[in-house]
């Protein structure tokens, strides 16, 4: 009879370890579902849609938040997100190393961003370049993005900002809205 309990005590301590092991854990990487009026909820203002169309998306627009423009792709769940949310940020933030010149900026000294940026802007003036109205550097927008849960935010950096400082700061607008959402 001894065994038996000894048996018992070992399997129910097993057990209880267990659901301490799996209660206790946690998953930073928790998938939110966001819906598009969850941004307003840390001051984002809707401004304008894109031309181009993100395949699988239910949301696609662009605004504001402080000073900054935001992108906001919304897929109908985070699988398509993680990959076509990843896909499309890539393309629309990327930066050339050797500029390319098109007939669509022909003012321009260099159109540095790929053939699937959709939104520009120029930087990198100096004194000059401001009176003879050209741009010296036509880049994406958007610099940086992140693919969370159901959505792919993109982020324009503020004129302070390196490229790893705007990736921080995209870090904290989604940490935040994920608390303010608090679902």
């Amino acid at each position: 009879m001894l065994k038996l309990n000894e048996k018992l005590h070992i399997l129910l301590s097993i057990v209880i370890f267990s659901g301490i092991v799996f209660s206790c854990s946690s998953n930073n990487d928790e998938l939110f579902f966001y819906e598009k009026e969850d941004f307003k909820l840390i001051g984002w203002k809707q401004k304008g849609s894109f031309e181009k169309e993100f395949e699988n998306s239910t949301f696609a627009k662009w605004g504001y938040i402080r000073g900054s423009e935001v992108a906001i792709i919304l897929y109908e769940n985070p699988e398509i997100a993680d990959s076509q949310g990843n896909i499309e940020g890539s393309d629309q933030t990327e930066i050339l190393d050797e500029p390319e010149s098109t007939d669509l900026d022909s003012g321009d000294t260099g159109a540095f961003y790929g053939p699937k940026v959709e939104k520009t802007t120029c930087r990198g003036f100096d004194k000059i370049t401001v009176f003879r109205g050209e741009c010296p550097r036509r880049e994406p927008l958007f610099t940086a993005f992140k693919v969370d849960g159901n959505a792919l935010i993109m982020i324009e950096p503020l004129r302070t900002e390196n490229q790893e400082s705007t990736k921080q700061r995209l870090g904290q607008l989604i940490e935040s809205l994920k608390k303010k959402i608090n679902r």
